[in-house]
């Protein structure tokens, strides 16, 4: 007698993920054609409308905004197609000029930085030359003997007529750098 011999459960298995990779791939295809569908006519209903916008006042004075023309006396805000060409012409031209603005101003302020440096470095300098020229009539003022040094780097002490000469100097120094 012959047995009958079911197929054991990884037999089973098998099968199933081969049949289930076949059917896979088709309702991938499914689905990815409803998704593509689906994404097509959310891109088409997203499309700017084209329906003119109305603005007009009631006998109340209250200012109404409609896609539907009134009665009378309507004043058209948005039109269809060329209107949108002229929007966005003037505002490429908004965008332009403002960039311009923009670029100018900033040029402004670079330039006007730049200035406020060069005059703070000028009133450093102002400043260092003032305390240098304070210090050798000081040093000029307040000692007895002043010496120079020579180009040979050795000192060489100055007689009364060129330390008057130098003090002059000084003081005509200090009056220049110190305003």
């Amino acid at each position: 007698m012959s047995r009958k011999v079911w197929p054991n459960s990884t037999t089973r298995c098998s099968k199933l993920v081969i049949d289930l990779s076949r059917s896979g791939k088709q309702a991938f295809r499914y689905h990815a054609g409803r998704l593509l569908f689906l994404g097509a006519l959310a891109l088409a209903l997203a499309a700017p409308a084209h329906a003119d916008l109305y603005k007009w006042t009631d006998a109340q004075g209250k200012v109404h905004y409609t896609d539907q023309p009134p009665a009378a006396n309507a004043q058209v805000i948005k039109g269809t197609g060329a209107g949108q060409a002229e929007t966005t012409s003037q505002a490429k031209q908004t965008l332009d000029a403002k960039d311009q603005a923009y670029q100018k101003r900033r040029k402004e302020t670079e330039e006007a930085r730049a200035k406020a440096e060069k005059e703070a470095e000028q009133a450093r300098i102002q400043r260092e030359n003032c305390a240098k020229a304070r210090s050798n009539l000081s040093t000029l003022q307040n000692s007895t003997r002043t010496y120079t040094t020579n180009t040979a780097g050795q000192r060489t002490y100055m007689d009364d007529a060129a330390r008057a000469n130098a003090l002059a100097n000084s003081q005509k120094a200090v009056s220049d750098f110190c305003k």
